[in-house]
C-alpha cells in the first residue's frame, strides 16, 4: 500500500498541495478513483483515495459548505484515506468550516492542479503500488527462505529471536512459561519486563487476539496453548503497524515457538502419566518393597522422603468427569508442578484415578500432621493466580514409612468429600478464599458421611479412639471404657457420672486424663466427644479387641 504522503511525492505535488489534515498524512490507501456525482461516495470502498472537480457542489451555492461538510463525514465513515479537489475549476476556496471539519475527522484534503488529468494521478499511484507490491512478494519470498534454511540446517529455537532481530533490526525478547524462555537479542531493554508482568498490563480483555500493545510503544505477539497465553514474542519500540513482510517473519517464528512448546507439552504430558501411575502406586496400598519404590522414583526423577501428608484437591464446583473441570485440574496441576520444580525434598504431584488432583508433602518429622502454612498460602496464590474455579483440599494426617501413603491418602479423600459438600470450611484468606480446606484430624460426623464404605469408616474409628484404651483395661483391670460411656451418657457431668459408677469425682477426671493421654482426644470437648460416641457406637457392635 502506499501513503496520502508518498502518493503526494508520486505525482509530484508541492507541500503546498495540502489543504487540510496535515498531520494525517501517513494513512494508508490501496486505490485511487474519482466521481463528481452528489452521491458517487456511496459507490467506493475502504482505502480508495478520491480525485473530484467539485462539480457535485455546484448546483445549490446556498448549501455548499453544508454538502462538504456532509461529503468529509460520509468519508470518514467510509474509511476514505483522503481526497483532492480542484480549486479554481467549480470552487475557488474551502471554506473555514470545512477545513476545521476535515481535521476533526483526520480526513487530509489536497488542491488537485488545474493543468491535471485524472489519468496524471492513477496511473503514477498504480504503478507505485504494483512496484511496492513486487517489492513486498520478493521480501516475503525471502523471509520464507530464510526460516527454510534454518529449518533444514536443524536451527535451534534459541537462534529464533537473533534471527528475527536480524531480519527486522528492532530488539527482540522471546519469552514462554514452559519451556522457561527469558532470551533477548541485542540485550534486555531497560527495566524490561517479564511475561507476568506483560500478561498483567495487557490484561485478558482480548485473550483471543494474538497482537497486542504494551504502553503503546513495544508489540507483543502473543503465544498461545490451550488457549491459554504460555508466552510473547516481543517487538520493542515497534509503535507503527508492521509490513507485510514484516509480520510474516515475525508469525514465521511465532509459528515455530508454538509447535517447539506444543512438542514441550506432549513430553511433559507423557511423562506425567507415568507419574501419575506411580502416585497410585503408592497410594493403592499394596505392599511393595522399599527399594522398588525409590528405583522407580528415580526413574521419573523423584527423591523419596521418609514420610508423607497426602492431599487431595477439586474444583468445589461440578463433577470429576466433568470436561472443564477436569482440564481445570489439569491446568492447576502444570502450575503448582512448575512452581514448585525446584523444592526439595520434592512434592510429589499428579493426578489420581478419578482425575482429582493428587499432592504428597514431605514431612520430617512424627508430630508434623499437615503441609505447612506457607506452603497452602502458596497453594491459593497459584489457584487464584491460574484463574480457576474455587477448590477443595482435603488433607489426610501423617504415617511412619512409604506404607503410611496409602492411609494418608484414604483420609485425604473423605477430607476432600467433605470441603466440597459444604462442611464449614478452614481458608488461608478468608471468607473470598479461592481454597476450602478441611483437614481429617478435624472431622467429626463427616468423617464417616463421606467414607466411600462408612461402616468400615466407623470401625477404623472405633480401633483408632478405643483400642488403646481397651488394652489398657485388659492389662491393668482399668474402667477407662465403662468411664467414658458413662461420662457421655451424662453428657459431661463429672458429678453424675462419678455417682453412677460408685467413685468419687475426682476418680472421673483421673480417669479422663488417662484417656486424653493415650488417644489424643479431649472426652470434656464437644468435637472429640461426637467422635467417641461413634466409636463407642461401633465398638459395642463390634469389638475392637
Amino acid at each position: 500500500m502506499i501513503t496520502v504522503r508518498e502518493l503526494i511525492s508520486v505525482v509530484g505535488w508541492g507541500p503546498n498541495a495540502v489543504l487540510a489534515g496535515e498531520s494525517f498524512l501517513d494513512k494508508e490507501l490501496i486505490a485511487v478513483t474519482s466521481f463528481d456525482s452528489p452521491d458517487g461516495y456511496k459507490w467506493l470502498h475502504k482505502g480508495e483515495f478520491v480525485l473530484t472537480t467539485g462539480y457535485p457542489f455546484v448546483t445549490d451555492r446556498q448549501t455548499r459548505e453544508a454538502r462538504l461538510l456532509r461529503l468529509i463525514d460520509e468519508l470518514a465513515e467510509i474509511g476514505t484515506p483522503g481526497f483532492a479537489i480542484k480549486l479554481g475549476r467549480y470552487i475557488d476556496e474551502l471554506p473555514a468550516r470545512v477545513i476545521e471539519r476535515a481535521n476533526e475527522r483526520q480526513m487530509p484534503i489536497l488542491s488537485f492542479p488545474m493543468d491535471k488529468a485524472w489519468s496524471d494521478i492513477i496511473i503514477p499511484v498504480a504503478h507505485y503500488i504494483n512496484a511496492k507490491q513486487r517489492e513486498e512478494l520478493d521480501r516475503t519470498h525471502a523471509i520464507y527462505e530464510v526460516f527454510h534454511r534454518h529449518l533444514t540446517r536443524n536451527g535451534s529455537v534459541e537462534n529464533l529471536a537473533e534471527l528475527l532481530h536480524d531480519i527486522l533490526q528492532t530488539p527482540v525478547s522471546i519469552y514462554a512459561r514452559t519451556p522457561k524462555w527469558n532470551w533477548h537479542v541485542p540485550a534486555p531493554i531497560e527495566h524490561s519486563p517479564g511475561l507476568e508482568e506483560l500478561l498483567t498490563s495487557t490484561g485478558n480483555a482480548r485473550m483471543h487476539s494474538q497482537l497486542s500493545r504494551y504502553r503503546d510503544q513495544h508489540l507483543i505477539r502473543w503465544l498461545v496453548h490451550n488457549n491459554r497465553r504460555e508466552g510473547a514474542v516481543v517487538l520493542w519500540n515497534v509503535t507503527r503497524e508492521l509490513f507485510p513482510w514484516e509480520n510474516v517473519a515475525l508469525e514465521q517464528t511465532a509459528a515455530l515457538l508454538s509447535l517447539e512448546i506444543e512438542r514441550h507439552y506432549t513430553v511433559v504430558s507423557t511423562y506425567q502419566r507415568f507419574r501419575n501411575d506411580f502416585l497410585q502406586l503408592l497410594v493403592s496400598g499394596k505392599e511393595q518393597s522399599t527399594d522398588l519404590l525409590i528405583r522407580k522414583a528415580e526413574e521419573l526423577d523423584w527423591e523419596l522422603a521418609d514420610r508423607y501428608v497426602a492431599a487431595v484437591m477439586q474444583a468445589t464446583a461440578g463433577s470429576a468427569s466433568d470436561m472443564k473441570a477436569w482440564s481445570e485440574h489439569e491446568a492447576v496441576l502444570e502450575t503448582i508442578r512448575n512452581h514448585w520444580e525446584t523444592h526439595r525434598p520434592p512434592i510429589l504431584c499428579g493426578l489420581d484415578r478419578e482425575h482429582r488432583i493428587l499432592l504428597l508433602f514431605p514431612v520430617q518429622a512424627d508430630t508434623v500432621v499437615q503441609p505447612s502454612e506457607e506452603l497452602l498460602a502458596s497453594l491459593e496464590m497459584l489457584i487464584q493466580k491460574n484463574r480457576q474455579r474455587s477448590m477443595s483440599i482435603g488433607i489426610g494426617r501423617s504415617y511412619p514409612g512409604l506404607g503410611g501413603i496409602a492411609q494418608s491418602y484414604h483420609e485425604a479423600v473423605i477430607s476432600c468429600r467433605a470441603a466440597r459438600e459444604g462442611a464449614p470450611p478452614n481458608s488461608v484468606a478468608g471468607a473470598k478464599s479461592a481454597l476450602t480446606i478441611r483437614q481429617f484430624s478435624s472431622l467429626g460426623i463427616e468423617r464417616i458421611l463421606f467414607a466411600e464404605f462408612p461402616d468400615q469408616e466407623a470401625l477404623q474409628l472405633a480401633d483408632e479412639c478405643l483400642s488403646a484404651l481397651a488394652e489398657y483395661d485388659r492389662e491393668r483391670n482399668g474402667q477407662l471404657i465403662d468411664t467414658l460411656r458413662m461420662f457421655l451418657a451424662c453428657d459431661g457431668n463429672h458429678a453424675e457420672a462419678a455417682k453412677k459408677l460408685y467413685v468419687h469425682k475426682n476418680t472421673v477426671k483421673y480417669r479422663l486424663q488417662i484417656i486424653r493421654d493415650l488417644t489424643g482426644l479431649h472426652p470434656e470437648k464437644g468435637h472429640d466427644q461426637l467422635l467417641f460416641r461413634i466409636a463407642l457406637t461401633a465398638y459395642k457392635d463390634s469389638p475392637v479387641v
